[in-house]
């Protein structure tokens, strides 16, 4: 019986992989020699019940672990092995290295429901996780999930910018769990035996506020950075260009630190040298911000000496990172973070020599400073991990950020009160000046106001005819629109002159003559029509006239009066006499419209008037 249930069991598995095939053989001989009765393996795992714990709580120190300096144990390895150890209180951190670490803890779900459960581990950084899991005296198979940093986000067992893992546990059951961390092979990097556990309706709803904050965050700092980009644009200061790539690389690093760059942004293939890139690159833009800020090519040009080769020192990792040699920009990065410390002093001896602001830059790199150390701290096992000492480089990064965007706001209300200072000695060497040469000032200032009319004059007029221009033309024409809305005694009329082959003058006898024939127009329209009448040159050869009248007949009378002395003016330029002739399209202004169409309607009465022969007057409607 026994003999054909393995055989059984042994078919049953041959379409499943070999390691797992393994692990089932070896416990169905050890329970066929009866070895492992109570237990199952060599070591009891730490059970965790569900029912006691709260949404969000750690794995704690309820777990044991071990470490594999040789990366080369497997699951049926580990699952006999008697190296497991104890956690010591609180310490969940493995520090940094390349060591993998094994974690193993039982779940137990006391209610006669299912429970669904994520485990999510408490950092974005980690190159691979192994989950293993089956469930307690059941011959069932080891279910296994597989996370890999540089994996897709959507083929992650969960689709989250952390690695999270979910587990199905049954009523009454108890779920044996076994985790592989690697945290990485091309540098070293922290690791950490700590795991949060969540109903899957708590941790959708907690992701989803968290995710929400940081964006918020995230946006913030590129808010900063684009509006310090708007700034550069009109003040044209290099120290709002370097706060500005400062800001976005540190958005940048916030985003590839809390994991939302790979979930947003490079959805596929984002390895860990790549944040090793951006945190070069934000030291870099770092460096040139405070070099520029505190102003040490000036007043500290040994400090200065040492910033330039921290940026080469950079520059160089950053390179390094590119042709696959992350570790060492690493080291470069950590050598140059050490030189933070000492922007504090050099912070305050740029006070002391005068640097605007010295201070609040100084009081804000501090706040940075603090929130790396607490960040490195954590990560390399010093201080507990927690909710708080996880988001203190998010919240000290933004700080800091938020900080040197107040001083470039400060920056700004420094260079205009600087302005308001050289203008309000200007007006007082004004002041001065004019006790001085009083009499030589009043007259300057007559000749100025002269000036100032004359110029606002000749905005309004033609230079040529003497005439008012387009633009006091469109001034007029709603001026009396406006009052012709008002008063419907009097109608407006609007009249399209045009001189009748204006070319063939200019043609025959060249421009200037053309233009001694336009002076002449010019004065001719404007003693020809009333003083209430506007008439104005809009272009060219051509003019525009406006007219109020009670009645049609009046404003025809005048036009043809116009048209009338134009034919029998003689134009006198170098001995020759120039006749010339005008058409004129008329329209009427009815309330409500607007410029454009009484203008089109005069446009094409004026259009009517050339193809009827020229040398007349033609109201719209008439034919």
């Amino acid at each position: 019986m026994i003999a054909t249930t393995i055989g059984t069991r042994l078919n049953s598995l041959q379409s499943r992989n070999n390691n797992n095939l393994q692990i089932v053989i070896t416990l169905l001989l050890a329970i066929l020699a009866g070895i492992l009765s109570p237990a199952l393996f060599a070591t009891d795992a730490i059970t965790i019940d569900l029912g006691l714990l709260e949404d969000g709580q750690t794995t704690g120190d309820s777990y044991i672990y071990l470490t594999d300096s040789s990366q080369t144990l497997t699951l049926q390895d580990v699952l006999w092995s008697k190296q497991w150890n104890t956690p010591q209180a609180g310490i969940t951190n493995r520090g940094p290295g390349k060591d993998v670490t094994w974690m193993r803890f039982s779940l137990h779900n006391p209610e006669q429901e299912t429970r669904e459960i994520i485990l999510e581990y408490v950092d974005p950084a980690a190159e691979q996780i192994d989950l293993y899991s089956f469930t307690s005296g059941e011959d069932s198979n080891i279910v296994t999930q597989n996370f890999t940093y540089k994996q897709a986000v959507d083929t992650r067992p969960v689709a989250f910018y952390r690695p999270a893992f979910q587990l199905s546990i049954g009523p009454e059951k108890q779920v044996e769990v076994l985790i592989r961390i690697l945290p990485g092979n091309d540098f070293l990097m922290h690791s950490f035996s700590s795991f949060r556990i969540w109903h899957t309706p708590a941790f959708d709803q907690y992701t989803h506020k968290e995710l929400s904050l940081l964006i918020i965050l995230l946006c913030a700092e590129i808010f900063m950075g684009l509006a310090t980009i708007i700034l550069f644009l009109i003040l044209r200061q290099k120290i709002f260009l370097y706060y500005a790539f400062f800001a976005f690389t540190a958005a940048s690093l916030f985003a590839a630190f809390s994991g939302l760059w790979q979930y947003f942004i490079a959805q596929n293939h984002y390895e860990l040298w790549m944040v090793v890139f951006q945190i070069s690159l934000c030291q870099v833009a770092s460096i040139l911000f405070v070099r520029e800020f505190l102003q040490t090519k000036i007043h500290m040009p040994n400090i200065d000496l040492l910033l330039l080769a921290a940026l080469g020192l950079e520059v160089l990792g950053m390179i390094l990172n590119v042709f696959g040699q992350p570790y060492l920009s690493r080291v470069i990065i950590d050598f140059t973070a050490i030189g933070y410390f000492i922007l504090i002093p050099v912070g305050l001896i740029a006070h002391r020599k005068g640097v605007p602001h010295a201070l609040l830059f100084t009081a804000s790199w501090i706040v940075f400073i603090v929130g790396m150390a607490m960040a490195s701290a954590r990560l390399r096992g010093y201080i507990p991990d927690s909710f708080t000492s996880q988001w203190l480089i998010y919240i000290g990064g933004f700080v800091e950020i938020s900080l040197l965007a107040t001083i470039m706001i400060l920056s700004v209300r420094r260079l205009e009160q600087e302005k308001r200072l050289a203008e309000s000695r200007y007006r007082q060497g004004l002041l001065q000046a004019a006790d001085e040469l009083s009499v030589k000032v009043e007259e300057q200032t007559r000749l100025l106001e002269v000036a100032k009319e004359k110029a606002e004059a000749e905005a309004r007029i033609d230079l040529l005819t003497g005439l008012s221009n387009r633009r006091a033309f469109m001034e007029a024409i709603k001026q009396f629109m406006a009052r012709a809305n008002r008063n419907n005694v009097k109608k407006l009329y609007l009249g399209i002159i045009d001189l009748d082959h204006f070319k063939n003058i200019n043609d025959t006898y060249g421009h200037s003559a053309g233009d001694a024939v336009l002076r002449k127009m010019g004065r001719v329209f404007k003693e020809t029509v009333r003083e209430v009448d506007v008439v104005s040159r809009i272009g060219g050869e051509e003019f525009a006239v406006i007219m109020e009248s009670a009645n049609p007949t009046g404003v025809i009378e005048l036009c043809e009066r116009l048209r009338h002395t134009v034919e029998h003016t003689v134009t006198v330029f170098d001995k020759q006499e120039i006749k010339v002739t005008i058409s004129m399209g008329l329209a009427q202004y009815e309330p409500g419209n607007k410029i454009d169409k009484l203008m089109r309607k005069a446009d094409k009465t004026l259009y009517l008037a050339k193809l009827q022969g020229r040398n007349q007057v033609l109201l719209h409607g008439q034919s």
